[in-house]
């Protein structure tokens, strides 16, 4: 025995009903339950008694039609809620909460800006907890500004750095953009704010190092060596600190008898291949049998640690600027080290 044929609107919210008349035909009408009320549509269809093969055929053909008029229904009931569902106000969700969605959107793109997202939700956590998205307006906004340009790390008690206070501030901007495109916000508060209500990014001022500099450097022992040939290394090649890091030995291949590293760039996640000169492999740690997954600088600490022994390496060997790790990147001839075919003349 066949299966029972499934009507395309047997789950339909609209059921298709009979009704006997007096002269043997059966009127085709559609039960729609709201709120546990029934509304009725007659279709002005009807089913003849199927005495003979047309009249089945016919009331083949008018059935199809009953079931299309409901799944026309279904269909512009289901756009109903999707459209009520697009105007529905979201702007009630908490900031943090928003926030968090941002991070989820950002890290599955691949968008490493997450983590500057991570920090914000923190910070408003701290300035003010429990902020709805439609609480925020022209007046927050200045007053996050006031708050971020007064408030003290509690690692150091010191007040932000400008800079720092620049970024902290201008997420909000990134937040409050990205809400009004995606639909949680009608109207954008920080178009509202003018110059003098916003932080302005504090003109640089790039600290580098002289080629003497380095040498001394270079002729300066200290007790912590790895962290030294680290260094050195990154003001020979060119590399950030983070790609450092990533460094492992699959990265490194020999040409002839030019070193070349191929890596991908965390900052831009490009792919890049740059010739070593031999001052930058004279900084390389010796491999050994370490396998090809292993770091090659993989004896150093955390970058807070890192920075700590820079100022003491540097003092020790007289340099009165104060040190830090991008530094290995501003160095006399370091647009070189940025250029791949340029590189070599570093040696």
């Amino acid at each position: 025995m066949g299966r029972k044929r499934t009507s395309k609107v047997d789950k339909s919210p609209y059921k298709l009903r009979r009704r006997k008349l007096a002269d043997g035909r059966e009127s085709l009408f559609i039960d729609h339950a709201i709120n546990g009320k029934h509304e009725y549509e007659f279709l002005k269809l009807y089913l003849l008694p199927e005495a003979t093969e047309k009249a089945k055929r016919e009331n083949a053909r008018t059935l199809r039609r009953a079931e299309e008029i409901i799944i026309e229904k279904c269909n512009a009931h289901i756009q109903g809620i999707s459209e009520a569902i697009e105007t529905q106000d979201k702007s009630g969700i908490l900031l943090c909460d928003y926030i968090d969605i941002l991070i989820s959107y950002y890290k599955e793109r691949g968008m490493n800006t997450y983590k500057a997202l991570v920090t914000a939700r923190r910070n408003f956590e701290v300035f003010r907890p429990g902020t709805r998205l439609c609480d925020v307006d022209k007046k927050f906004c200045i007053d996050f500004k006031d708050w971020v340009l007064s408030y003290r790390s509690p690692k150091t008690g010191r007040v932000l750095a400008r800079k720092t206070a620049f970024g902290y501030f201008w997420h909000l901007a990134d937040i409050l953009n990205n809400a009004m495109r995606m639909g949680y916000i009608k109207s954008n508060p920080w178009t509202l704010l003018n110059t003098a209500d916003k932080i302005t990014e504090p003109q640089s001022t790039c600290s580098f190092l002289t080629l003497d500099e380095v040498g001394i450097l270079e002729a300066t022992p200290y007790k912590h060596d790895h962290i030294r040939r680290a260094f050195l290394f990154c003001c020979f090649s060119g590399l950030r600190i983070s790609d450092m890091l990533n460094l492992r030995w699959q990265n490194i291949s020999k040409s002839g008898e030019t070193v070349v590293l191929s890596f991908i760039m965390k900052k831009t996640r490009k792919h890049v291949s740059v010739p070593l000169s031999s001052k930058a492999v004279e900084y390389l740690p010796e491999r050994g049998v370490a396998p090809s997954d292993r770091a090659v600088f993989d004896t150093l600490p955390s970058k807070t640690r890192i920075g700590k022994h820079l100022k003491k390496w540097t003092k020790q060997a007289g340099i009165g600027k104060e040190i830090h790790f991008h530094m290995s990147r501003h160095i006399k001839f370091s647009f070189l080290l940025k250029f791949k075919h340029l590189q070599i003349f570093a040696a």
